[in-house]
C-alpha cells in the first residue's frame, strides 16, 4: 500500500505532514499577540508606578469595557475565572447549609467553588448532544436546601437557559452563570452572563479572552456587586471608621487582578470578535467534513445559539461505525491513531465530577478540614447515577488545535486524518494500548507515536 494512504500508525506518512509545515502551522501559538499589542504591554509595565492597586486604569478600563460589551451594570476584575465564580455564589448568599445544583461533566473548579462557599454541591446529569446541564434532571435534585443552580456553557454553547430560568423563578433560586469557556456566546441574539443573577468569565491564557491567569465577575444586581467585596478585597469592610478597616468579620480571598493580566485582556478584547470569527470558520470547515462519516458526531448547533468553540468536541461512536466494541476502548484506540496522524485529541477532563474523591470519599476531605461541613448525610455521589455526564468521558474527544488553526489547509488535514483512520477501523480496534494511550491525554504526535511503538 502506498505510504500516503497506510496508516501512520502502521508506519505510514502523516496525514498532517510536517514537512509541509502543517504541524507547525496547526500549532500557531495561543494567544495571538502582535508586535503593537506587545509593545503597548511594555509600556505599561515601563510607565506604571507603582503597578499595585485595584484602582489601576486599565483594570478599570477592562472592567467597564467588558460590562458594556455584554450589558450587565456592574463587572470586577478578579485574579482568576475560580474567584469569580465563588464571588458570584458568595453573592447569591451561598454558605454552609446550602446545596447548589451543578452539571456532573465540567471542570473541576465549577464544583469546588460550591466548597470554597461552604456549602454542598448536588450535581446534575448533562444533555447528551450539548453536554450542557439537563434541564429536565434540575427539579429531581432540587431540596429545602437548594440556594442556587449553576449553569456552565461547556466548550463555548450556551446552555438552556429558557426552561432554566423558569426552574429557578418557580423555586427562587440563584441562577450563577460559569462562561469560562463562552465569552461573546449568544442565545436568541442575547449573551451569556447576562441571563442570570452573576456570573464569571475565565481570562485564563488559554480562554477565547485570554488575559495570562485572571477572571470577571459580573452582576445585574448592586446588592450582589457591594456582598462580593470582601472576597474581592481580602476583608470583610463592616465598619466605617478606619481604625476598624479589617475587622475580619468573615473570610476573605485577596480576588483581585493584576495590572498586567488586565492590560492583556484589553487588548485582547480588541481582537476577540475576529478570533471567534476565526475559530467558528474554523470548527464549521472540519464539521462539514466528519459529518460524512459514520462514527464520528461532529458538535451540535441549534439555531438559536451560536457557539464560539473554546474546544470542538465529538462523539465517537462505534455502534455508527458498525462495530462490536466499547465506547471507552473505541474512542481510546481512535484518539491514538488520529494522534499519529498529527491530529491530536484529549479527552480534557477524563472523569465526571461525582468520581473526584472529595466527593466520593467524603470522609478523607472532612478529617483535613478545620471545621464540620454541613451536608446532608443522604448525599452520595454515584458515576452510575450520571449516564450521560459518564458517556463524555468514554466517547467523546477535543480536536486540540481545531479552534485555533492557523488555515483551512491544517483543518482540511485534520479532516484527512479522520477519513483514513476511519477508513481503517478494522485494524484500528487492534491496535494496544498502554496505560498513557489510555488516558487520551497525550499532547504531541512525537509522544504518541513513541508510546506506540513501545506498547
Amino acid at each position: 500500500m502506498n505510504k500516503r494512504h497506510e496508516l501512520a500508525v502502521f508506519g505510514g506518512d502523516p496525514a498532517v505532514v510536517e514537512s509541509q509545515g502543517q504541524a507547525q502551522k496547526s500549532l500557531a501559538p495561543w494567544p495571538r499577540i502582535s508586535e503593537d499589542d506587545a509593545s503597548y504591554l511594555a509600556d505599561v509595565l515601563r510607565n506604571t508606578h507603582p503597578i499595585i492597586g485595584s484602582d489601576q486604569s486599565e483594570i478599570v478600563q477592562l472592567e467597564e469595557e467588558w460590562r458594556k460589551w455584554i450589558d450587565v451594570p456592574f463587572c470586577r476584575a478578579v485574579g482568576s475565572g475560580t474567584a469569580g465564580l465563588h464571588m458570584a455564589l458568595w453573592a447569591a448568599g451561598v454558605g454552609p447549609g446550602t446545596e447548589v445544583l451543578v452539571p456532573a461533566y465540567s471542570f473541576s473548579a465549577s464544583a469546588m467553588a460550591v466548597l470554597h462557599a461552604g456549602a454542598a454541591p448536588v450535581f446534575v446529569d448533562v444533555q447528551r448532544n450539548s453536554f450542557n446541564i439537563n434541564p429536565e434532571r434540575i427539579e429531581a435534585q432540587i431540596s429545602p436546601r437548594t440556594q442556587a443552580i449553576l449553569v456552565v456553557h461547556l466548550n463555548g454553547l450556551p446552555a438552556e437557559m429558557g426552561p432554566i430560568m423558569d426552574i429557578a423563578r418557580r423555586h427562587g433560586l440563584a441562577i450563577v452563570e460559569d462562561c469560562a469557556h463562552a465569552h461573546d456566546a449568544t442565545l436568541d441574539g442575547k449573551k451569556v452572563g447576562t441571563f442570570g443573577d452573576a456570573a464569571s468569565f475565565s481570562l485564563n491564557g488559554a480562554k477565547n479572552l485570554p488575559g495570562g491567569e485572571a477572571g470577571l465577575f459580573t452582576t445585574s444586581h448592586p446588592s450582589y456587586y457591594e456582598r462580593s467585596n470582601g472576597l474581592w478585597m481580602g476583608v470583610t469592610l463592616a465598619a466605617q471608621r478606619e481604625s476598624e478597616k479589617y475587622p475580619l468579620a468573615s473570610l476573605g480571598y485577596n480576588y483581585r487582578c493584576s495590572l498586567m493580566a488586565a492590560t492583556l485582556a484589553r487588548l485582547q478584547l480588541k481582537h476577540l470578535e475576529r478570533h471567534n470569527a476565526m475559530r467558528q470558520a474554523n470548527c464549521q470547515r472540519l464539521s462539514d467534513q466528519l459529518r460524512d462519516i459514520p462514527g464520528v458526531i461532529a458538535p451540535a448547533v441549534p439555531a438559536d445559539r451560536t457557539h464560539v468553540y473554546h474546544m470542538y468536541r465529538v462523539r465517537l461512536d462505534p455502534v455508527d461505525a458498525g462495530l462490536d466494541v466499547s465506547p471507552r476502548d473505541f474512542r481510546a484506540k481512535v484518539v491514538a491513531a488520529l494522534g499519529a496522524e498529527g491530529v491530536i485529541c484529549r479527552s480534557w477532563m477524563n472523569w465526571t465530577l461525582p468520581e473526584l474523591k472529595i466527593f466520593s470519599e467524603t470522609d478523607a476531605f472532612e478529617r483535613k478540614y478545620p471545621w464540620r461541613r454541613t451536608w446532608q448525610a443522604d448525599r452520595v455521589y454515584q458515576a452510575q447515577d450520571y449516564p450521560e455526564a459518564r458517556a463524555v468521558v468514554d466517547e467523546t474527544t477535543v480536536v486540540n488545535d481545531a479552534p485555533t488553526a492557523a488555515s483551512g489547509e491544517v483543518i482540511d488535514a485534520f479532516a484527512e486524518g479522520f477519513r483514513k483512520v476511519f477508513s481503517r477501523l478494522d485494524d484500528v480496534i487492534k491496535i494496544e494500548l498502554n496505560d498513557d494511550l489510555v488516558s487520551g491525554e497525550l499532547a504531541s504526535c512525537a509522544a504518541i507515536r513513541k508510546a506506540l511503538k513501545n506498547r
